[in-house]
């Protein structure tokens, strides 16, 4: 592979990389920190862009630091390492506010306050991934598996498990993923197994009981779909004044020292009559939304989801809330005529789509909450809504992955 030498890194963008231009074209960089010089191995090769990695650092950035983790640069789940955390939430802040100057065509002088906590131990989720009875991750944009003993995200509960974890790779052929989520309130775990075979509901209950410790409460055998459980196939967690039933299906933010905190950021003091929830989950902010109003509507185009949903609420005494199974576009399509004052947005990265922003815009509630797990798209998002007559009030960014270069953002519109 081709070498670069004295490569001089500029910044840091989205991905991780630092970012450099050499013969012409943007160098993406992998392990490289901004001001350093590096020696660049190049990994890819386009018309308009090189995709390399440091290959050796020959002046560091003060902000770098030894990588704590021993498969760190082997391991494709952490991008950022070896960049001290604190500059490394700064860094996002940064790369926030450029992707919306840039995607969005929006100045914004400066942030609010940055959401964030320990950089380790916070992930209540893991996909891991099994390869000839080997348990692991893939490596960096690549389906090498790296096989771990543990993982500095993890929670301690699913790090314990993972010894459990390998010996079951071991008794069951064709297991491909183990998706495994965590109650760091309630201390029980509860597993999905993708596996290309069949394994008889006996000998994997056999399996669960002889290898499995009790803090697993449930497993879920799945082929192209799920194929049968055995015990539960939910946990619960405890978020605030709120008990939560989280099932195999749903989604909980990975996060959960941030779980309160989040809730703080996203969800107005204000109080309103009616509110829009689209892509509620579970019902994470729905509980909150609904203390601050008369009525909530929420929907999800996940079944399992809504099923947790209204099992939450009723669990939790909110009866001034309906969850229906409805993608945003029809929910807001449904809700066109409605005298609505506050729309709450938490979309998967793919953000809004067309017609959903202009439907917005077309009902003019007069405040929106937009919680974004992507921010170019949040940036394109906020163009439309901008331009269609909100005012951004408050923007900030959430550090929900540290030590990856994921970025989460909530921002606060009002119509002008």
């Amino acid at each position: 592979m081709r070498l670069l030498h004295d490569v001089h890194i500029e910044k840091l963008i989205y991905g991780g990389y630092g970012l450099s231009h050499v013969e012409g074209k943007s160098l993406m960089v992998d392990y490289a920190l901004p001001g350093e010089r590096v020696d660049v191995e190049i990994l890819k090769e386009k018309k308009d862009y090189m995709l390399g990695r440091a290959k050796r650092v020959l002046v560091a950035s003060p902000e770098r630091r030894e990588a704590p983790c021993k498969y760190y640069g082997l391991c494709g789940g952490c991008q950022l390492q070896h960049m001290d955390y604190l500059a490394q939430v700064r860094a996002k802040e940064n790369m926030l506010l450029e992707t919306i100057e840039r995607i969005g065509k929006i100045n914004i002088d400066s942030l609010g306050p940055s959401l964030y906590s320990e950089e380790f131990g916070y992930r209540v989720k893991a996909q891991l991934k099994v390869e000839n009875s080997s348990v692991g991750f893939y490596e960096r944009q690549s389906h090498n598996l790296v096989e771990i003993d543990q993982c500095l995200l993890l929670h301690p509960l699913i790090n314990d498990l993972i010894p459990s974890l390998k010996e079951l790779a071991r008794k069951m052929q064709g297991l491909r993923e183990i998706h495994v989520v965590c109650s760091p309130t309630e201390e029980e775990l509860v597993l999905k197994l993708i596996s290309e075979e069949i394994i008889p509901k006996e000998k994997l209950r056999k399996l669960m009981e002889n290898i499995l410790p009790k803090k697993v409460v449930g497993l879920g055998l799945y082929k192209d779909g799920k194929i049968y459980s055995l015990g539960r196939d939910f946990i619960f967690v405890k978020v605030g004044p709120y008990r939560y039933r989280v099932s195999m299906d749903s989604f909980v933010q990975v996060i959960h020292k941030l779980w309160e905190k989040f809730i703080e950021y996203a969800v107005p003091t204000d109080s309103f009559d009616r509110v829009l929830e689209l892509h509620c989950g579970i019902g994470f902010f729905s509980l909150f939304l609904a203390q601050r109003s008369n009525f909530l509507m929420a929907y999800d185009s996940n079944p399992s989801a809504i099923r947790d949903a209204e099992y939450n609420a009723k669990i939790n005494s909110i009866s001034n809330a309906t969850f229906g199974l409805e993608k945003g576009l029809s929910a807001l399509k449904r809700h066109a005529g409605d005298i609505i004052d506050l729309i709450f947005l938490d979309p998967p990265r793919a953000g809004l789509s067309e017609g959903e922003a202009q439907l917005i815009l077309k009902n003019k509630p007069k405040s929106l909450v937009y919680v974004s797990c992507e921010p170019t798209t949040l940036a394109r998002d906020l163009k439309v809504l901008v331009k269609g007559g909100y005012k951004i009030t408050k923007l900030h960014m959430i550090d929900n992955f540290p030590n990856t270069y994921h970025i989460e953002a909530i921002a606060h519109l009002i119509m002008e």
